[in-house]
Order: C-alpha cells, then structure tokens, then sequence
C-alpha cells in the first residue's frame, strides 16, 4: 500500500495559495468559519448547513458516483468529518482521509471520529502524490462567493482529479433555485456541465433532482 505522506506543519492561508482569492476573502473565509465552530453546538451548523438533513442529502447524492466499497477515498473540505460518519452509517465501508484548511475544525474532527484520518492541509499547496486516492469529494468547498470562483474551482479541481484514480464528485448552488444571499456562488446547471467537461474528463453527469437549491456534477476520468 502507497504510504500517505502528510504535511510537517499547517496550512497558512496565503492568496498566492488559492488562486481566484483576495486577501479578503481568505480573512473573510477564515472569520466565517471560526464563527460557526464557536457559535454553534449542533456539527452540522459548525460547517455551515443549515440542517442536518441538507447535510445528508448532499452526501447521499455524493456516494452516487459509484459503488464505493474498499474504495480509497479523499474528502476535501471535510470540516468536522460527517460524511465519514455518513460512510459509516451506511455501512459503506472505505479507505478515507479527510483534510480541511482549519486545524481548530481538524481537532474537534478527531475527537468525534477517532478511528478516522484527519489532517490540515491545503491541497493545492501541498498535494498528495498523483493517484493516491479512488475518488475525491467536496461537499459545500464552492458555496462561499470569492473574487474568482471559477479559477478556484478549476484549481482545486484539476488538483483533486490529479489525486485520484478513478473520478471527483462535488455540489454547488443551483443559479436556478431562486435563492436570494449575495454571499453565496450560484451556478447554472448547462454552465456547470461545460465547466466540468473541460476540465478534460471523460464524463461529467450532472445530478439536479435531489435537492432544489443544489446541483451535483460527476467527474469520470
């Protein structure tokens, strides 16, 4: 088995780091998510759902991609590890590594699921070798509005695919829906799926049923 080597420190957020961020936007991100850890009790509301089942209709729909028993599975943006925990309820058993920017999120992540691999770590800055994983999952990573989403997207796409083996599956925010918070990056489905087909995959599925504020895109490699 291919070791999994981890980062000597943590992440520090640089926008020469993240591509499509301004200064503000990382203090911004980081404000944000500091604020939710500490305001909330309840996990899911730590990470910025507004209820635990929009939290797990979004993961259900993640594990859609493929049947992922045995699978070696990287969960980026992993907060406070719930799909983990998901993954688990469902009695889906896999390899999984979960990485997040914020190590106050890391640290309360390995107190509710000590039998799981958590780490701080920027992708994009320090990414695991090539192959590494199956699939990658981002659940909620694109939802903030930033100066550039697309170009964030697409590196940390590119990155995700890049680490894994056999595809990438990620949500947004459906431009359709009708939601009203300035705030927040919305994107149309046909946008989405031409953004993700060029990301040079061979398939990207676009899922849009399952949830009206939410779009899920497949990427097969």
């Amino acid at each position: 088995m291919k070791k999994i080597i981890q980062p000597r420190s943590t992440p520090r957020l640089k926008p020469k780091d993240f591509p499509g961020f301004s200064s503000q936007d990382l203090q911004d991100l980081e404000k944000y998510y500091q604020t939710q850890l500490r305001t909330h009790d309840a996990p899911e509301k730590k990470v910025g759902w507004k209820t635990l089942e929009s939290q797990r209709v979004r993961f259900e729909m993640l594990t859609w991609i493929a049947p992922l028993k045995r699978s070696k599975i990287l969960d980026i943006g992993c907060g406070l590890g719930a799909f983990w925990g998901y993954l688990k309820e469902q009695e889906i058993p896999v390899r999984y590594t979960g990485v997040d920017l914020f190590p106050e999120g890391i640290r309360e992540a390995k107190k509710l699921h000590p039998d799981a691999r958590f780490f701080a770590r920027n992708i994009l800055k320090d990414p695991y070798p090539a192959r590494t994983f199956d699939y990658a999952f981002l659940s909620g990573v694109f939802n903030v509005k930033v100066e550039n989403n697309w170009a964030y997207m697409k590196a940390l796409l590119q990155q995700a695919l890049r680490q894994s083996k056999k595809g990438v599956a990620f949500n947004a925010l459906n431009a359709e829906s009708g939601l009203k918070e300035s705030d927040r990056f919305l994107v149309h489905p046909k946008e989405l799926v031409t953004f993700g087909r060029s990301l040079g995959v061979k398939k990207a599925h676009l899922m849009d049923h399952y949830h009206h504020l939410d779009l899920t895109l497949f990427l097969y490699k």
